[in-house]
């Protein structure tokens, strides 16, 4: 065996061994403090750049689910405001049958209209004040076309609320009637949900800026557009309110406290003048007049196709309904998806602890031992004192 003292071999072998053991063990240290197996780039670029992107799905799900739920609270204070609408309808044609009686004179169905005119004012007030976070829920017609008490559907859009449709029946797939069919022509809102963790060119292609007022189209993977029809008494009692109230039926309060005018503006006459105490026609078709109204019959009223009453109101609900299902359909979805996303995200990036303690143990062992060692070769040049 040669003897050197200048380069003591044994020594560096036993420091790179060292070094290599504490560089193991200061890694398994961190994986154990931070419980991740990959925490840097050095550690795994490739399994870095796929958890991270599992990691974005998870994130993205997460608020994705927030956001429908948010929806879904939405949904039910529209479904509460209608709720009170239906009492209301409800108590209208309790007072349209008790009037039919003719135990009461006009003056007991006066007093009668009385209530009926404030139940109106309710409907409206309902329809107004109905809000989420400060913004309206349903929409109401913003411009008044000749009488001040008129309220119409028109189109001057100078004067449109936030989430108004210009075109209430564009909200759907390309052009798809609305929810109360083709010949509603009454104004709505909107409310443009995102519930997917993505924004895909499914999406992209479902997208509407024109007439539809920034909408999406149902074939949208990730986002959906809730459309809320207007609910106001002129088109839940209105047979037919139109674009242009030029030759149509409009409905407007009358300046009596008992009931309203059907008016047709074409001619700047009256087609018939309903109020429990109005003379020029029946007393009894009058009322039956007001409950085909209020049970939403509206065929057989002056040609008129638009959907009214309780009608309106159950079908708005009944979308209400259908959508706040598959939003509670679609957030049970993402809880899965994202458990699911979480797992796989898990298995790449988190540490395995058994494994990672086993590791550290094995490494605390080899750095005793180098330790040692290392002292016994910085032992060995003390040989060559003997020969001096």
């Amino acid at each position: 065996m040669s003897m050197r003292i200048n380069h003591n071999i044994a020594s560096m072998v036993g420091q790179g061994a060292l070094f290599k053991v504490n560089r193991e063990m200061s890694k398994s240290l961190e994986r154990l403090s931070t419980g991740l197996r990959i925490n840097t780039a050095a550690d795994d670029a490739a399994g870095l750049g796929v958890s991270e992107n599992l990691r974005t799905q998870v994130r993205g799900l997460g608020q994705a689910m927030r956001n429908a739920q948010d929806a879904i609270a939405l949904l039910n204070i529209a479904d509460g405001a209608l709720n009170e609408q239906t009492e209301i309808l409800q108590r209208m044609r309790e007072l349209v049958i008790q009037a039919k009686n003719d135990t009461y004179t006009d003056t007991e169905r006066q007093y009668m209209g009385q209530e009926f005119s404030q139940l109106i004012d309710e409907l409206d007030r309902i329809a107004a004040t109905a809000n989420y976070n400060g913004m309206q829920i349903f929409a109401t017609p913003e411009i008044t076309e000749g009488d001040a008490v008129a309220r119409v559907y028109t189109q001057n859009w100078a004067e449109e609320t936030p989430h108004k449709l210009a075109d209430a029946r564009n909200a759907w797939d390309n052009n798809e009637d609305s929810v109360f069919g083709a010949n509603d022509n009454a104004s709505a809102h909107h409310f443009n949900m995102m519930i997917g963790a993505n924004y895909s060119s499914a999406d992209a292609t479902a997208y509407n800026s024109g007439a539809a007022a920034e909408s999406w189209d149902k074939g949208a993977a990730n986002m959906m557009t809730i459309q809320f029809g207007q609910m106001d008494s002129n088109s839940i009692l209105g047979p037919s309110p139109a674009a242009g109230i030029d030759g149509d039926v409009v409905i407007e309060t009358a300046g009596n406290a008992f009931g309203w005018d059907i008016t047709d503006v074409s001619d700047g006459g009256y087609d018939a003048l309903i109020a429990f105490s109005y003379s020029g026609d029946t007393v009894q078709s009058k009322l039956e007049f007001i409950q085909d109204i209020i049970d939403g019959d509206p065929e057989q009223l002056i040609g008129g196709t638009q959907v009214t009453g309780l009608k309106r109101v159950n079908q708005m609900r009944a979308q209400i309904g259908a959508i706040t299902n598959r939003l509670e359909a679609a957030v049970s979805n993402m809880a899965t998806g994202q458990a699911n996303q979480q797992s796989a995200e898990s298995a790449i990036r988190d540490a395995d602890f058994a494994q990672e303690a086993t590791q550290f143990t094995r490494n605390q062992i080899l750095s005793n031992s180098s330790v040692a060692m290392l002292s016994q070769a910085n032992m060995v040049p003390q040989g060559v004192l003997q020969l001096l």
